[in-house]
């Protein structure tokens, strides 16, 4: 058995080694505390200079406010800040710093000099060792302060094999550096790595050219700006298109009361707005500035400072989720498409197409005969595309009367001229899968699946939750595991909503008694399939599902009328660039786009 212990004090040093371990993570952890100490100070010039990625030497100098000489001592005692007087300090906080943990906990695992001057030419140096003061005096600077730390983690071996290599290091300072000068375009910033100038940034630049030092300059030049308050909330910033989204989600910073932080709500809000608009497995750009009074949020969470907590979570993810959609709501709306006199027009194509008899299918492993006798084929199945008028008589009640084709308007001999830029002609289908237009500046191939679920998502959302069915005479049985019981229990409701008439049986199976007017048997199981396979987490989900089997699908061949039909209810959707998963359903070419594609201009 152990014997007890005496219980003691730990002595200063250990006692700050311990906080360094919370505070300082890597070299980009002690530049993020020094360069914020500054912005505290009031400073607008911070010149930063690294080597060997942080650890051999990072220093910061600033034309702030500088420290008194006799408060240099204490601005290296943990604990002491000028920052905080009293509790209620505490719930409003309005600078970077307040804990009065950074300094001494890095002074105490590096060998560290502070330099400061309230006025020039008259200023004050300390000088640390590993947590121990070994010399202060007089020195002779400009009014500011100049903080030098050298040998970071030489006392502690244990931390220092865990930094990375030097350029991964270095990459980490530089990241941090310009995601601090995103959110102060007022103060002038330089970084030198060695002697060599990384980045440089003038008061006074404007967000998108500081952003273009870390992103694609035609990423910055097609981001879209955000700008929206509600109350004393407010967001603004910079989102990037959604045609840019990239597989990782590292360009996705957002920043509260002007403290770059790692926040889930604000991120998923970010998500949340794009949705429909990029794939699932995509992440957009975003740059966005949350404003909030500072007792609405708790930024003493983490010693790092990283991370905070909201009062109401529910008010931030919503204006930010709201903020979003907005700016990409009015930078997705592009000019409807017109079609040629000449060619195809979309005002003589079938205002409802004709549907072909059903073709055969069974519903059942083994092969069904096709009997014409057989109620299984008196049922009108949906076709693989109709027109929006079609479609949309089935979300009518009562049913709408069916039309019947126009007669071809006699063409005028001396037809109106129409504007160059309105001609866009229908110059066929490649592969079957993709509709090529032709315009007077572009060409513009759609996706026909995309386009069609887009069309028939829109529908489904736009005419509630109707419930229209079809009834099968044979019921059709569909195995499940029994945690795919719970979760159809779960959502039994908006099955229901869509036109599912379900039992479910004891083994346990599905019985499936009728299917929404949208789908075939065969398209409702996999729609089941898909929502059991846990696909699904909302109604907008389970639409999006129903809408992508419901669709045309890319090697269907299209009639003329049907193509035009098709593009006559897809360019009349508000939200018609990207399908209900985010996939776009357009590409476009300028004239300037093929002439650089066959070099005739650079």
């Amino acid at each position: 058995m152990a014997s007890a212990r005496q219980i003691r004090l730990l002595p200063p040093e250990l006692q700050n080694q311990i906080a360094a371990g919370e505070v300082v993570e890597r070299p980009a952890s002690v530049l993020k505390e020094l360069i914020e100490n500054a912005l505290d100070a009031g400073a607008t010039r911070l010149r930063v200079l690294i080597r060997d990625g942080g650890q051999s030497c990072i220093r910061v100098s600033d034309n702030g406010c500088g420290i008194p000489e006799n408060e240099l001592e204490l601005a290296v005692t943990r604990h002491a800040t000028s920052k905080l007087s009293t509790i209620q300090d505490l719930s409003a906080i309005r600078s970077f710093g307040f804990r009065g943990e950074a300094l001494p906990s890095i002074a105490s695992v590096s060998r560290f000099r502070l330099a400061s001057a309230t006025h020039d030419g008259e200023g004050s140096a300390l000088e640390v060792l590993h947590g121990r003061v070994v010399a202060i005096g007089p020195a002779a600077m400009p009014r500011g302060t100049e903080v030098e730390v050298q040998d970071l983690f030489a006392n502690v071996p244990a931390r220092l094999k865990f930094l990375k290599q030097p350029a991964t290091e270095t990459r980490k300072c530089g990241d941090l550096f310009v995601r601090i000068a995103l959110a102060n375009l007022d103060v002038d910033f330089e970084l030198l790595n060695g002697e060599r100038t990384v980045h440089r940034f003038l008061a006074g630049e404007d967000l998108p050219r500081r952003l273009s030092a870390i992103w694609p300059r035609e990423l910055v030049d097609c981001a879209h700006h955000v700008d929206m308050a509600d109350g004393p909330f407010s967001v603004r910033g910079l989102i990037g298109d959604p045609a840019t989204a990239q597989a990782r989600g590292d360009r996705i910073l957002v920043y509260v009361n002007g403290r770059p932080v790692q926040d889930r709500t604000m991120i998923s809000a970010v998500r949340e707005a794009y949705r429909g608009r990029i794939l699932g497995k995509e992440y957009p750009q975003a740059v966005l500035f949350l404003q909030l009074p500072p007792d609405e949020v708790d930024v003493n969470v983490h010693p790092a400072k990283t991370e905070v907590r909201f009062q109401d979570e529910g008010a931030v993810f919503r204006l930010v989720r709201r903020a979003v959609a907005k700016a990409l709501e009015a930078c997705t709306d592009v000019p409807p498409l017109t079609e040629n006199a000449a060619h195809f027009s979309v005002s003589r194509s079938l205002p409802v197409l004709p549907v072909s008899p059903p073709q055969e299918r069974a519903f059942t492993d083994a092969p069904v005969p096709a009997r014409p006798d057989s109620p299984l084929y008196e049922q009108p199945w949906p076709r693989k595309f109709s027109s929006s008028a079609a479609v949309q008589q089935l979300f009518e009640t009562p049913a709408a009367p069916a039309l019947t084709p126009e007669p071809t308007p006699q063409r005028s001999p001396d037809p109106a001229p129409q504007p160059e830029a309105a001609l866009t002609r229908y110059l066929g289908q490649f592969a079957d899968t993709y509709l090529i237009l032709a315009g007077s500046t572009e060409i513009t191939l759609i996706d026909q699946h995309a386009a069609h679920e887009r069309v028939l998502f829109h529908m489904l959302r736009t005419s509630g939750s109707r419930g229209d069915r079809r009834p099968l005479l044979m019921p059709l049985e569909i195995p499940m595991h029994p945690s795919q019981a719970l979760l159809v229990q779960e959502i039994w409701t908006q099955l229901d909503e869509l036109g599912f008439s379900l039992e479910l049986a004891t083994e346990p199976k599905l019985l499936l008694h009728a299917v929404p007017a949208l789908l075939t048997p065969s398209k409702a199981r996999e729609f089941l399939e898909d929502a059991l396979a846990d696909k699904a987490s909302s109604m907008e989900d389970l639409w999006a599902v129903m809408a992508c089997k419901a669709a045309i699908k890319a090697g269907d061949v299209l009639t003329p009328d049907e193509a035009l039909a098709l593009i006559e209810s897809w360019q009349s959707l508000p939200d018609r660039n990207f399908c209900p998963h985010g996939r776009p359903v357009t590409l476009r070419w300028s004239v300037g786009d093929l002439e650089k594609q066959f070099k005739r201009r650079s």
